[in-house]
């Protein structure tokens, strides 16, 4: 009897052990629930970060080039041309690495080629580098690779002395034909102002802004003066910031959706 008492109690002791190791199995899975969305955010301000600091070092060279040219920001051959030439240009004066120009929260990867006159690849439409005179439109968007993920605005700035203006940032979503990067789910974008400081901006509506120039193309008195988005039109007093990537035709004809 006494033995049959002490095998009961085994058995009993087995049953509550696993029992316990279920529960805690059940509050460490609990847990991971909880922590996973946290490492997202975490991984996601840490990519934030590293692109931040990107445009920033970008914004310092910027600096520097414009010091030794007049104010004039790079160009390959002028202001009308695909900016992220522009960008080539910046990246051979000043020994700037390709992986510079790269945002690590989207998929564009580096290019280990060098044009003729020794500036990185930054585009390339079916493995063949893209220059000034290639015409990227909705027919061949899809074989576009991209090596930089920033737009640029090579406009001189000489008014930014008075106002801080938005001239690098996020590429936008060219193949899906959306302003805004899709690097973020739609919360913002990474952008550098002509001061140089860089930061995250929430802001998607033109109206919060007030700046309709950040992510489309028109001026005062100039190109899509008459242009309204989101209710908000071109005033004097709008900030002159055609941040793009391809040409400006390009870009009107490749982004397309009004912002809500």
């Amino acid at each position: 009897m006494k033995i049959l008492r002490n095998m009961e109690c085994a058995r009993g002791s087995r049953a509550f052990t696993l029992i316990e190791l279920l529960v805690v199995i059940a509050i460490i899975a609990l847990l991971v629930g909880f922590a996973l969305p946290a490492l997202s955010k975490a991984r996601r301000s840490s990519r934030q970060t590293v692109t931040l600091v990107r445009l920033h070092d970008l914004g310092a060279g910027m600096t520097a080039y414009a010091n030794d040219f007049r104010d004039r920001l790079p160009v390959l051959v002028d202001r009308e041309e695909k900016p992220f030439l522009g960008l080539s240009v910046l990246s051979r004066y000043n020994a700037v690495t390709p992986a510079s120009f790269l945002n690590p929260n989207v998929l564009d990867t580096l290019s280990p080629r060098l044009s003729v006159d020794q500036r990185p690849v930054l585009a390339t439409l079916d493995e063949v580098a893209i220059e000034n005179a290639t015409r990227i439109d909705a027919s061949n968007i899809a074989g576009v690779r991209f090596h930089c993920s920033f737009s640029f605005d090579n406009d001189i700035k000489l008014h930014t002395v008075y106002k801080p203006v938005i001239y690098l940032g996020d590429r936008a979503d060219y193949a899906h034909g959306r302003t805004l990067s899709s690097a973020w789910g739609g919360e913002g974008m990474c952008v550098a102002w002509t001061d140089q400081h860089a930061a995250f901006v929430r802001q998607r509506s033109v109206a919060a802004q007030n700046d309709p120039n950040m992510y489309h193309h028109n001026e005062w008195m100039g190109e899509g003066s008459d242009e309204v988005r989101d209710g908000v039109g071109v005033t004097q007093g709008t900030l002159d910031t055609h941040m793009r990537f391809f040409s400006e035709e390009e870009d009107d004809e490749l982004l397309t959706d009004p912002e809500p």
